[in-house]
């Protein structure tokens, strides 16, 4: 598992409404390999295509939710909440939903409060 970036905003766009769990990607894009500082490898997407569709999930599983300029997955499988912004960047995983407004504050913090 890979930390992923994208210039596009139609990647971005397709992995908050149309890409499910389960979907087999075919991603390609740019690897960049840790660092001596312990950072993560990152994959920058340049194309994202599905090769075949998961079989669909019960709707109860899954809901986006928006807090404000931002949208999150909660997900019935896990604790982790994922947040993004309306545009769709990454802005960070959340350890649960109780910490879904520590994330976002640090973000706007970071970025100055623009989604």
């Amino acid at each position: 598992m890979f930390s992923c970036t994208t210039e596009e905003s139609r990647i971005a766009y397709a992995l908050l409404t149309e890409i499910q769990p389960g979907d087999l990607l075919h991603v390609s894009g740019t690897l960049v390999q840790p660092g001596a500082t312990g950072e993560a490898a990152q994959l920058t997407v340049d194309a994202l295509d599905v090769l075949a569709a998961a079989p669909a999930r019960a709707l109860r599983e899954m809901v986006l939710d928006r807090y404000g300029d931002y949208v999150v997955v909660f997900d019935a499988d896990t604790d982790a909440v994922p947040v993004f912004t309306a545009q769709g960047q990454w802005v960070g995983l959340a350890d649960n939903p109780d910490t879904i407004t520590t994330l976002i504050d640090i973000h706007e913090r970071v970025n100055g409060g623009d989604a």
